[in-house]
C-alpha cells in the first residue's frame, strides 16, 4: 500500500498503478504460466487474493474516517483476475493456474461472506459502508458466474474437479446466512446465487 503522508490525489495515482500492474498480471503473465516458475504464479495467486480485499488505506489517527481513500479499483481488479483465470485452459500448465486461481478465489468468497454475515450482526441498524456492499454484492455475482460455468461444464460432459465443486457446495451455508440481511441489492443478487444451486 502507499505510504501514510500522500494526498488524495497522489493515492488515487497509485492505486490506478496498481490496476495496471493488476492488468499487465492479468494480459502478458498468466497467459503464460508455462513460461513462468510455479512458485511465482503461486505467490502472484497470493498477491491477488490479498489484494482483493476491500480495505482502507492506513492513515493518521487525525484523519477524519470518511476521508479514508479505499483501494476499491484495485480490489476489483485482483478479484476479476482471479475470476477469470478460474476457468483459463489453455495448456497443462494453465489448467494448474486455474485449479490455483478457483481455490484462491473460493477461498476469498468464503471469507467475505463470513465476514459481511458477523459484521452485519455487529452493526445493528448501521448499514455497513458502500465499499462492504459492493464487495458482498461483487462476490455473489462471482459466485453465481462459477457456479454457472461449473453447469456448462458438466452439460458439456467435462469432468468437475471433485475437491472443487464441494468447495463451491460448501458455500451454500454461508449465503444461507445472507437471507436475513438489511440490504435489498444483497438480497437480489444473493437470490441469483442459490437460483443457480
Amino acid at each position: 500500500s502507499p505510504p501514510v503522508n500522500l494526498t488524495y490525489e497522489e493515492r488515487m495515482s497509485h492505486e490506478q498503478l496498481d490496476v495496471k500492474m493488476i492488468r499487465l498480471i492479468q494480459e502478458q503473465i498468466l497467459p503464460r504460466a508455462s513460461h513462468t516458475p510455479p512458485s511465482f504464479i503461486s505467490r502472484t495467486m497470493t498477491l491477488l487474493n490479498r489484494g482483493s480485499v476491500h480495505a482502507t488505506v492506513p492513515q493518521p489517527l487525525t484523519t477524519a474516517i470518511n476521508t479514508l481513500p479505499l483501494r476499491e479499483q484495485f480490489a476489483k481488479s485482483c478479484f476479476e483476475t482471479l475470476l477469470q483465470f478460474s476457468f483459463y485452459k489453455a495448456s497443462s500448465t494453465s489448467e494448474d493456474v486455474s485449479k490455483l486461481a478457483l481455490g484462491t478465489l473460493l477461498a476469498r468468497c468464503q471469507e467475505v461472506l463470513q465476514n459481511y454475515v458477523k459484521d452485519e450482526k455487529l452493526s445493528g441498524r448501521c448499514p455497513l459502508p458502500r465499499s462492504r456492499m459492493a464487495e458482498i454484492a461483487f462476490v455473489m455475482r462471482a459466485i453465481s458466474s462459477l457456479i454457472g460455468s461449473l453447469q456448462a461444464r458438466r452439460d458439456h460432459m467435462t469432468n468437475i474437479d471433485v475437491e472443487v465443486w464441494d468447495h463451491v457446495v460448501s458455500l451454500y451455508p454461508y449465503l444461507i446466512d445472507c437471507v436475513t440481511c438489511n440490504s435489498n441489492e444483497v438480497r437480489e443478487t444473493l437470490k441469483e446465487a442459490l437460483h443457480r444451486f
